[in-house]
């Protein structure tokens, strides 16, 4: 069922007048608490009933939008979550909870001036949110600027030490501004701390990277290869970053495997067919040099 926000009357949706609205409040707040447990769990399907119906019996229940969006959001159904979390926003008085997660969407979404602006806000009156510093770097790495990436990630990690998806992010922004070492070093803390991380794609691919500016070549080589695994399909750019690695190395075998995986699942992506088509170009120089192996130094 789809719900229309912003109104008294929504489809579906009954409004009760002098029949005891409080009532009808505490149903809608016992039924999103309940959605929530089910989120926890991830059963959408049914988190999803709960709180459309906790919707109809109130619509002014900020957790009612909030869980409703979040089970939108795994359906697919982008614009539509955006909506309710915009909605769960303005009824929550602007709850920083809400706040950062509609910042999230919106990265996601490619709207990094809208998720910065979410950040932004939320640390106007909420300093001490590691997530929404998080967010903020996120968005300034989108947007290229890592410098000030690094320090808002920084001022995330004084909050939240023990943060593995910031201390990678941290990690891939030192690179960029041109200090590898210093990238390298962060990823070597986290993993101390966590060894299970050193087995995550992009940890792999933010090491990979920084060995490549480093010029050893061979270690770059290997942790590239352990990053191929690792890195979930829907990251496409990361995708992309690894085989434009692996081909900047020459690996021309490696790059070719790892491009063959994102076009599976995104067999019309631009910038992959452009890849596609240099790797192969790269493949024919190499079979007019019969011993020569599968490898381009480039």
């Amino acid at each position: 069922m789809s719900i229309v926000i912003g109104c008294g009357v929504v489809s579906g949706c009954r409004v009760f007048r002098g029949r005891g609205p409080d009532a009808h409040s505490v149903k809608a707040r016992q039924l999103s608490l309940r959605g929530a447990d089910l989120l926890r769990r991830s059963r959408y399907e049914d988190a999803e009933t709960l709180f459309t119906e906790a919707i109809q019996n109130c619509p002014t229940d900020e957790r009612a939008h909030w869980g409703y969006a979040a089970t939108l959001w795994e359906n697919g159904q982008r614009p539509l979550a955006i909506q309710h979390m915009q909605e769960a926003v303005r009824l929550s008085g602007s709850n920083p909870e809400f706040l950062v997660r509609l910042g999230e969407m919106y990265l996601a979404e490619g709207d990094y001036e809208g998720a910065k602006s979410q950040a932004q806000l939320t640390l106007k009156s909420h300093r001490d949110r590691a997530d929404a510093w998080a967010l903020l770097g996120d968005s300034q790495t989108q947007q290229g600027n890592h410098q000030e990436a690094v320090e808002s990630y920084q001022r995330a990690l004084l909050i939240k030490s023990d943060y593995p998806r910031v201390q990678i992010a941290v990690a891939d922004s030192y690179r960029k501004v041109g200090r590898p070492l210093r990238s390298l070093a962060t990823l070597d803390r986290m993993v101390d701390i966590h060894p299970t991380v050193h087995d995550n794609g992009e940890t792999q691919l933010v090491r990979g990277l920084a060995l490549m500016d480093l010029d050893r070549r061979e270690e770059a080589v290997t942790a590239l290869k352990a990053a191929s695994d690792g890195i979930p399909i829907e990251k496409r750019e990361r995708q992309l970053e690894l085989v434009s690695a692996q081909y900047q190395l020459g690996e021309l075998v490696d790059a070719r495997l790892s491009l063959g995986k994102l076009l599976q699942h995104a067999p019309d992506h631009a910038e992959a067919r452009m890849l596609q088509g240099q790797i192969n170009t790269s493949f024919e120089v190499l079979a007019s040099k019969p011993s020569e192996p599968a490898r381009l130094i480039r």
